[in-house]
């Protein structure tokens, strides 16, 4: 297992925990060898976050992170504790097409506006194409799927999908969404399709679980959030974007 694979099986490891996933003997004995084998990287034994060095067990590490508020805080802590060792080479090498998309829209016509705003336009812009990829990339992955496997919508995103299509049609001067009823799906909802057919989506995410997609789900819902209603997203909100689109890409090998 290569470096970026430990530290994004750490990373899920503890946050789970922190979260009240169910720690046991297993998971306890993974995150000790994990520990161990990272500390023969060098970039991993010079920066190792305090918590690592002096949590010896996945329980101690949950009885440090409940000093930090709630789930979500604790989420963002971890997240911001692991991102400098996410954030590699292998990432930029996967990011560089939106980024030259990005460096190639024309902001003239924003010159009116005050410098600041313009400047938080142009990072906006960053966030909308790391959503618009991540979630598409997941609809492009579900439908993939269904053309040979017989994949369940649960019920409660059936009924989001035919409200949507009604209101669609009482709206006719609105373009249709897509081809198909996956572009009636947000990030949770397409998150509840893939956990709801586990049996047939889990294969494709290997070494990960449930969990680990409804974190990553409910952090990229909340980023959708912050756009649709213009507010401003920041630094730690965009790097955590480049993160999931590269776990993404490469765990789905899109």
């Amino acid at each position: 297992m290569a470096f970026t694979e430990k530290i994004e099986r750490l990373k899920i490891l503890v946050t789970g925990a922190s979260t009240d996933v169910p720690v046991d003997p297993e998971k306890e004995e993974e995150y000790l060898a994990l520990r161990r084998d990272l500390a023969l990287f060098p970039r991993f034994k010079s920066s190792t976050p305090k918590e690592l060095k002096i949590c010896s067990s996945l329980q101690e590490f949950r009885r440090e992170m409940q000093t930090k508020g709630g789930y979500a805080e604790r989420r963002k802590y971890i997240n911001e504790m692991f991102l400098p060792f996410l954030l590699n080479e292998d990432a930029d090498s996967l990011i560089n097409s939106i980024e030259e998309i990005q460096q190639n829209i024309n902001f003239g016509h924003l010159n009116l506006l005050p410098q600041d705003i313009q400047d938080k336009g142009k990072q906006m812009s960053e966030v909308y194409l790391y959503l618009y990829c991540i979630e598409n990339s997941l609809r492009i992955f579900i439908a993939e799927i269904m053309r040979t496997e017989a994949v369940a919508i649960p019920k409660k995103v059936q009924e989001t999908i035919e409200k949507l299509k009604k209101s669609e049609q009482e709206s006719k001067y609105l373009p249709l969404r897509g081809d198909n009823e996956l572009f009636y799906c947000d990030f949770i909802d397409l998150g509840k399709i893939i956990v709801g057919n586990w049996s047939i989506f889990g294969k494709y995410f290997p070494k990960q679980n449930e969990h680990w997609l409804n974190v990553m789900v409910e952090e990229l819902y909340k980023i959708r959030n912050m756009v649709a209603h213009n507010s401003y997203v920041g630094i730690d909100e965009r790097n955590a974007l480049k993160v999931f689109y590269k776990i993404i890409t490469a765990q789905l090998k899109i």
